[in-house]
This record gives C-alpha cells, structure tokens and sequence, in this order.
C-alpha cells in the first residue's frame, strides 16, 4: 500500500473553445488576427492562475480562471484536466457578478441532466466529470451567459512522488490562446528542511524563462513563481498565438539526516520513511482493544478486519499480544508470542472469536499491555534490537474503573515511562479524542481517528508499516508543524477515503451481482460524502434563476387511475427553493434533499439533560450543541413524555465567542466579555463577522456571508400541565461551511442520496410505509409529517418527509448515543 501514495502530479489545462451550435460572434466578423488578444469566439480568458501549496509532499492545487463573454448569446467554454488515478477532484465553483455558486458532487447521470436543463435553458453551468478509464482526465463544461463575466476555481489534491531521489510536480500548461494575466505560484513547506529546489519550462527558452520565473529556498520553505508577460507568451514577436504549450516542471528534496518521520495534522498522521539500506527493526505490538458493548455491530467488525489483516503483514521476528478489555481485563496469552505462522494462524482464530460485553476500563487495559511489554523486555522474551509498540483501539469514555482522564493518563505516563510509544485508535466522531491524543503526545505516539464509512484495515495498515531506527521528537515535529502558513486539516482522512473508493471500484471490476451492487452503492457513497469526482460521480454548478418560484411537478394520472393515498402525499410535497435542515418540536429533526425534491426526519429520544451535538466543523471552528428538557410529567422513564431542546449552544472557536440560548434569555460571550438580552428585546448586533438579530419570537445569527442559523422560541400557557417553553433551531444556509462538518445536523450539509421504494399501506392508512435505501442501509420508512415554525412560531407549515424510525438508526452515522457530548461549550 505504501508505494501507491506516491504518485505524480500532473496538471493539463486545454481550454478548447467550442462555438458550435451558438451564432456567430461580432469579433468573428473582424477576422481571425483582428480579435482582440485573448478572445476566441467571443470568449475572452483574461486570467489564469495555478496556486499549489505543498506541505509534507501533499499538494493542494486550486486553478482559478477568469472569463468574459464578449458576445450577444451564450457561449460554452470546454477544457479538460488530465490527472493521474491517485490525484483527486474536491472543489468546483463558478462566481457570477461577485455570486458564489459551489459545485455538488451528485451521482452522475443526475449531474448531467441538471446540467444540459441548466444550458438549454442558457445559464451559466459548469460540470466536472470523469471520464478516463484511468481516472486521468477530467472534463469541465462552462456555458457562459451572454455579456457574463465567470471566474471558475477548480481545486485537487495529490500526494506527489519521489522519482530519482527528488519530487516531481508536472504542471502541463496549454490556454491555446494569449492570456493576459497568466501566473503559476508554488509555495512548499517542508518540516525536514529543504535541500534543493529547481524549476523550468519546455516551451520556452532559458533567456525569457529568466526573467519569468522566480525560485527561492531556505530552511523549511521554498517558493516557485512563474509570470509570463503577453509577449514572453506569443510564438513570434508578432503572433497572437500563445508559446505556452508544455511542461511546467518543479523539483525538490527534503533532507534526509533522519530515515523515520511521523507528521501530525488535526489528529491525523502520516508517517514518511525512506530508508538508506537499513535494516526492518522488529517490532513487539501489544494490541490493547475495547470490546465493550458499544463496539458492538461495525465497529468491532472493522476491528477484526483490520487486526486480520496486520497479521498477514507481521514478519516472523515480530512479537505481538491482544489484551481486550470490557469491564474488566483478559489477554489471548499470558506473555507476548512469536509471529510464528503456527501463532498466527491460531491469532486469526482468536480475532475472529471476539465478541462485544460490558463497559469500559481503558485504564486497566492499557495498565496491562504496557506491563506485558515491560516485563518481555525484562525476561529477554523479545529480541534486544527490537522495538515495542502499544496501539490502542476505543470508541468511548471510561466509564468503571479509574475513569478520570487525567488520573489515567498519569497512570499510562508512569507505567510507560518513555520507553515507547503509544498510538490512540478512536472509533467515531463523538469520542473524547482530546484525551487520547493528549495521552498519545505525551507518550511518543500520536492519536487518529477510525471512520466507520470504510475499511478499517486501509486505515490501520499504516500503523503496522512503523519501523523505528530512533525516536523521533514529537515536540520538535509539532513546532515545525506550527510554523506552516498554510495546512490542510483533514487530508489524511480524505486521502484514504480516496483509497477505499479506489479499492472498491477495483474490486468491482470482477464482481457480479448483488456484490456488485453493494460495492457501487458503498463507492458512490462515500464519493458523495467526501465530495469527491470518481467514475461514479460528477460535480455540478448552476446559476439559479433569480425569484423564480420551483416546484416540483408531478405527472398527471389518467383519468381512469385515481391517486392512492401513498401517492397523495408524493404529489402533495412542495419543496422550498433552498436546502434547509432543522430540528424542533420533540425533538424532530429533519433534512430536507433537494436533489429528491423530498425530506427525511427523525426523533431523538434522550433523558432531559442530555446534550447532544448539532453541528461542528472542524475548519471554520463553528459548533452547535443542544441540551433537552422534559415535560412537567413526574418520570423521565415515562414512554409517553415529551422532550424538546430547552438550551443552545453556538459558538466559534476562531472568533473566540458564545453564544448560549435558552427559553429565558440570550447570553453572549465575546472574548469572555458577556452581554445579556431579553427575548423582549429587538436587538442588532454586528461585530467581528458575527450578526445577531432578536425580535421577540426568534433569533437570526450569521457569520458573514454563507452560514445563517435562526432560533424560534415556542412559548406555551405557563400554566399548561404538560408542556413548557422550548426552543427551534434551523440551519437555513450552509454552504460556507466545509465538508468536514459533521454532528447530527451538519453530517447532512454536504449531498447524499436515497431511494424509496415500494411503497405501501402501513398500519396507520393516512401513513404509508415504504423501502428507504441510504447509506447502504435498507430500512422501513413511514410517511408523516411535521412542522415548519419560521414564518408563524404558533401554527407553523406542514412538511412531508419520509420518517426514520429508532432515533435515526441507519440514517445517521453510528447510532444516537454517539453524539452525546458533556456539555454545550
């Protein structure tokens, strides 16, 4: 697996200008060498320019091209990417008059026929797909309005390669035409140091490539400038026909007095070994699993699979050991054993006997794997020159035995005592990964997230390739890390997403049937959620029409066929003009898909007091937490009671403020400075891209433009016996915010897809039961209703949507208890 994160990069801009099928142009009319520079059929590409960003060999590469149509009808603009397999398409958007519409990845015949309605129609559009075997090129369509200027930003990603002891970056560069503002800007960060750095151009000669081209290097940073003048760009002194037709080529290596190192971002890591001839050192693995009852179902499958499968990579002078803790502790031998093909036939056997129990004693268990690598150590057990590692594997909290964080990690800190490293393998996104990355770090070791979307041995292997010939300064490593102007969050995790699809469609290849089936359904699944462009998928942007009012259309039934009552309710469904997600009444959450011109919902059913988390993105630094409240029924068991959310928490690490709501007042918190308002209150506030608005009923909070949250308050007669003041929370736009947001809300923010299926009468006969197929997942739906309170709080308008029984289970990620969180900050 290793060698297939190396590949090269490689960019190829080929902007094709297609006038066929749109009148002629009045540019055309002058002639050919009579347009004005830069303009093709009306078209004029007046601005190119490749920005890349390389740290840690990752490039983040965004292409951003400005465009005019100087004609009187719609143009189309076409021009095609070519790309390795390995790299990656993540972002497509088109600005329109300052307008930023964002691409969405959606499966791709649903794609294409958004786009072709979008350019019969002639607006602006803009489609991205694959369409190499290989997943080397790349399409992009652009239909420009008459007298539209476009600017469209195409971003991807690629881990690069080290060829011939240097990484190559290939940018083959080919606009066809004169640009009058072409630049490439290369900015490196490299926390090894770099060594060397060159750049050159095939397609033009070292004297004008003197005076274009900028490079310079020092210590951990590099950068490569390339800015051709008009001139420097034509054929001959008098062409209007562009020279830029070829290879843009930059090379670099990094220094090399350390053969280890381990690069830590956000929780992830990667490690990056290139070995001079030295030995593979053994290794002693004690493998500390959590097998409590929340493991239970894929969690603990994607732990056996990929325990199963480091086993077949261990070597036979490697020793190892399972020690499984629950509630309480139990090991598969009493001392660590030889990966003798005998012992680990019998550890496969073992592996797959595992079953979920009990609760949760991380401090015992990892108490005893440390002591079983000491003491292997002490009775020679294990070769001298060797080195031992202990990789832990939890989904949750402690929650018997010493339970207090800090008490454990002094315990593990203690036992361990410096002598080798601890890895924290986390399961889910709701975990209190704090903690194990804390008790990591300070263990020589590092922490990562396992996600139950993929294979779980694609996302462990890495942990088994370790080889140390030295220990590596963690501390040192962070502060270089720290130094770096520019990072890219999660891109490890995007990285093996990107892997697993690769895996999946391979394996497709030679399946059949439901495998088949089940192999595409999991692809497009996570190519959807990960927003990435795969033979599966294609990325669309539209322009949408200014007040116009969509709605769904649905055929009209002959006469003689009247509507049954399950199809009453499909034709009856309106949906709004723009996505929204919201959750309100007991609680009732829901999402409405405007790619199905439909809504799910479901219910979460948690004791008052429970906080559950909403949304939080990790890039924009945004969460929202939410804390339930019961009725006024004495017991909280009761099967009959009704819970809302009485608390809300919304705050924004990078703009250091909190806001925190609840039925009696609004509390907000900037820079630790608190401001009180009454709900009575009509109140503006706008400072530091935050905009808070009250007006009695309800609260609009924005954060500049694209993320816009509104709080409805529901008030009840004080008196009433049951019910109380609750709160609503809508989401009403989004699309600022990254495609790493997560919660039960924000998993649901970037586009997904379902497909409902025979529908049927269910036991109530105004609510028809159907097949909800998502997230591969088959589950029994029912046809209801709720409530949308933003216009009236007090009787509020029905929105249909497919519901989702047992607290959302299937539809979204992990199960409900999972994002329960301490408290609302």
């Amino acid at each position: 697996m290793a060698s297939a994160w190396w590949p090269c990069l490689i960019l190829a801009l080929l902007f094709s200008l297609a006038a066929s099928g749109f009148p002629r142009s009045p540019f055309r009319l002058l002639g050919k060498r009579s347009l004005p520079e830069g303009v093709a059929n009306g078209i004029e590409v007046y601005s190119t320019k490749i920005n890349s960003k390389v740290t840690s060999r990752f490039a983040h590469n965004v292409v951003t091209t400005r465009t005019v149509n100087r004609a009187d009808t719609a143009k189309e603009v076409s021009f095609d990417v070519e790309l390795p397999k390995t790299a990656f398409i993540t972002n497509f958007t088109l600005t329109i008059d300052g307008v930023t519409y964002p691409g969405n990845v959606k499966e791709k015949e649903v794609a294409k026929k958004q786009y072709e309605k979008a350019v019969s129609q002639g607006k602006t559009a803009g489609l991205v797909k694959a369409s190499g075997r290989k997943m080397e090129k790349f399409t992009v369509s652009v239909n420009v309005a008459a007298g539209s200027k476009v600017t469209f930003e195409l971003t991807y990603e690629e881990l690069l390669k080290r060829h011939k002891g240097k990484y190559e970056m290939y940018l083959k560069v080919q606009p066809k035409q004169l640009v009058k503002h072409f630049e490439i800007e290369v900015d490196i960060f490299e926390p090894q140091g770099i060594s060397m750095l060159d750049a050159e151009a095939s397609f033009i000669t070292n004297d004008l490539l003197g005076s274009a081209l900028a490079k310079s290097f020092s210590g951990k940073k590099g950068h490569v400038s390339f800015k051709p003048s008009l001139d420097q760009q034509r054929s001959c002194p008098t062409c209007t026909d562009s020279l830029l037709n070829g290879d843009f080529t930059i090379t670099y290596d990094v220094n090399r007095e350390s053969p280890g190192n381990v690069q830590i971002v956000n929780g992830y890591f990667v490690h990056f070994f290139a070995p001079q001839g030295l030995p593979v050192v053994p290794k002693n693995v004690a493998f500390v699993i959590d097998i409590s009852g929340s493991m239970a179902g894929r969690k603990l499958e994607q732990t056996k699979e990929a325990l199963l499968r480091i086993l077949e990579d261990m070597k036979e002078e490697d020793y190892l050991n399972f020690i499984l803790f629950s509630g309480d502790v139990s090991t598969w031998k009493e001392h660590l054993v030889q990966a003798t093909p005998e012992n680990l036939q019998a550890a496969r056997t073992f592996v797959k006997s595992m079953e979920d129990k009990g609760m949760t004693n991380i401090n015992d268990g990892l108490l005893r794997g440390i002591s079983m690598l000491n003491k292997a150590r002490e009775e020679h057990r294990v070769p001298e020159r060797s080195t031992s590692i202990v990789i832990m594997l939890t989904d949750g909290d402690a929650n018997v035995g010493e339970s207090r964080p800090e008490k454990i990690q002094e315990n593990v800190r203690n036992a361990i005592g410096g002598k080798f490293p601890l890895y924290n393998l986390g399961f889910g996104n709701n975990l209190n990964y704090n903690f194990l990355e804390n008790m990591a770090l300070e263990n020589h070791g590092f922490a990562r997230r396992i996600y139950e979307d993929s294979d779980a041995d694609l996302q462990l292997q890495a942990t088994n390739d370790l080889t140390f010939t030295e220990e590596v300064d963690m501390k040192e490593m962070e502060k270089a890390l720290q130094e770096r102007d520019y990072i890219f969050g999660n891109y490890i995790e995007r990285l093996w997403a990107y892997l697993t699809i690769e895996q999946l469609l391979e394996k497709r290849k030679n399946a059949h049937g439901e495998e088949k089936e089940n192999l595409t359904a999991r692809a497009l699944d996570l190519s959807l959620k990960y927003h990435f462009v795969t033979p599966l998928t294609s990325m669309v942007v539209t322009k949408p029409e200014d007040n116009e009012d969509e709605r769904a259309i649905a055929d009209k039934p002959g006469e003689a066929t009247p509507l049954s009552p399950a199809m009453s309710y499909l034709t009856s469904y309106q949906p709004p003009q723009n996505p929204y997600y919201y959750v309100d009444g007991d609680p009732h959450f829901i999402i409405q898909v405007p790619e199905k011109d439909d809504a799910l919902c479901f219910n979460i059913d948690e004791a008052p007091g429970t906080v559950l988390r909403l949304i939080r993105d990790p890039v924009t630094g945004l969460t929202v937490n939410g804390q339930i409240i019961g009725d006024k029924r004495g017991s909280p068991d009761s099967k009959t009671r009704k819970t809302y959310f009485g608390k809300l928490g919304i705050a924004n690490a990078q703009m250091d403020f909190q806001v925190e709501v609840t039925t009696e007042k609004i509390t907000l918190w900037n820079r630790a400075v608190p401001s009180t308002f009454s709900w009575l209150d009509t109140v503006t506030v706008t400072q530091d891209g935050l905009s808070m608005m009250i007006n009695r009923k309800n609260m609009v909070v924005s954060f500049g433009d694209g993320v816009t949250f509104v709080v409805i308050l529901h008030q009840v007669w004080k008196k009433h016996p049951v019910h109380r003041d609750f709160l609503g929370f809508y989401v009403v736009d989004s699309h600022r915010m990254s495609a790493q947001t997560h919660g039960l809300l924000g998993q649901f923010f970037q586009p997904f897809d379902f497909k409902v299926s025979d529908i049927r009468p269910g036991s109530d006969p105004a609510k028809p039961d159907a097949t909800l197929v998502v997230k591969n997942h088959q589950l029994i739906v029912t046809r209801g209703s709720q409530k949308d309170y933003r216009k009236d709080a007090s009787i509020g308008a029905k929105v249909v949507c497919w519901f989702v029984h047992n607290n959302g289970e299937g539809l979204i990620d992990g199960v409900h208890t999972d994002y329960i969180v301490p408290n609302l900050f």
